[in-house]
């Protein structure tokens, strides 16, 4: 009696069998198809001790040779690589469960241990990687309740938001307002005397200087060159760029006055924002309270409103303009 190793002609698994079963059918343990043992051919008498190969065992048709799933070894490697690449772990864990269920259907494969230790790595890589990522947004979304909370705090306090190439907050203070110096400011060809009011947080005691709308803001000449007026916001501009913006004074301006005064709080008061330029930069300084106001319009006449300004800040530099103006109202849709 001697051994012969043949392939399966449907899986190509070696298949080690015995003479005595040549022209039998027997079933390939590699795919479980129902195969006829070929004849011995020349050469392959005694294949255990020409091969090395043990012989089948007493009751045993056939012997098959094990080999490692490539799989496993890819799955493995890949999810050790995630150490280097962080994306390993991907490959590693897909290379893992297919191996897994080849070496199942498959009794002549192995490599169960490196696809196992391939798909547990993988997985804690995977759970770092989430961690991480978890970490992360929850980091940005804090920052960024952080800075709402910021602008909320503001807004409630009423703080003056400074807007230039590094925001500085310009906190407001109800102390009495210091004289405003009188200056000229010019005007095309004529120089203009700037109102002669004294800062006072009585803005009722305040006075309407009898001359164009003129001041200073931020220490920068300001004279009111045109006037705009549409949908509750005032604009007033001046010729070199400034600008004062006074919000929520409602649909109609006709013969209403307003009269703000620093202590005043409540988003209910009109806004006001100064625009300027300070070395190169335009600024804007918005307040909600802290600043005073003394606001008159007349009736319109052939749609043009006259009106009387008086409007310092708390900012350092004491901004003011005071003076009087027209205005031109849009046309009625």
């Amino acid at each position: 009696m001697s051994e012969f190793k043949f392939s399966c002609p449907a899986c190509g698994q070696d298949i080690l069998c015995d003479t005595t079963h040549v022209g039998t059918q027997i079933a390939c343990p590699g795919c479980n198809a129902t195969i006829a043992v070929p004849k011995e051919t020349a050469g392959t008498a005694d294949v255990s001790t020409q091969t090395g190969i043990p012989p089948a065992l007493p009751g045993n048709i056939a012997t098959t040779v094990q080999r490692t799933s490539r799989l496993a070894i890819a799955s493995l490697v890949c999810s050790l690589s995630s150490l280097i690449t962080c994306v390993g772990w991907l490959p590693g864990i897909i290379c893992g469960h297919l191996a897994k269920s080849r070496i199942r259907r498959n009794p002549t494969l192995k490599g169960s241990g490196f696809a196992t230790a391939g798909l547990i790595i993988g997985y804690l890589i995977l759970m770092l990687e989430v961690g991480t990522a978890a970490v992360r947004i929850w980091s940005f979304s804090a920052a960024l309740k952080h800075g709402y909370e910021n602008v909320r705090q503001d807004l409630t306090t009423n703080n003056v938001i400074v807007t230039q190439t590094q925001s500085t907050t310009v906190s407001n203070d109800n102390k009495p307002m210091e004289p405003v110096k009188s200056e000229t400011v010019p005007t095309g060809n004529q120089q203009i005397e700037p109102a002669k009011s004294e800062w006072t947080s009585d803005i009722s005691k305040a006075s309407f200087p009898d001359h164009p709308a003129s001041g200073k803001l931020h220490g920068i000449d300001f004279a009111a060159k045109t006037v705009s007026f549409r949908n509750g916001d005032l604009k007033i501009r001046s010729a070199n760029g400034m600008q004062l913006d006074i919000f929520r004074l409602g649909a109609s301006i006709e013969g209403h006055s307003y009269e703000i005064q620093p202590a005043d709080g409540g988003n209910a008061n009109p806004h006001v924002k100064m625009t300027w330029n300070e070395g190169g930069a335009i600024q804007t300084a918005t307040f909600s309270k802290g600043y005073g106001m003394k606001l008159q319009f007349d009736q319109a006449i052939n749609r043009t409103v006259s009106a009387k300004i008086y409007l310092c800040f708390p900012d350092d530099s004491k901004s003011c303009v005071a003076g009087i103006f027209e205005v031109r109202l849009p046309k009625q849709q």
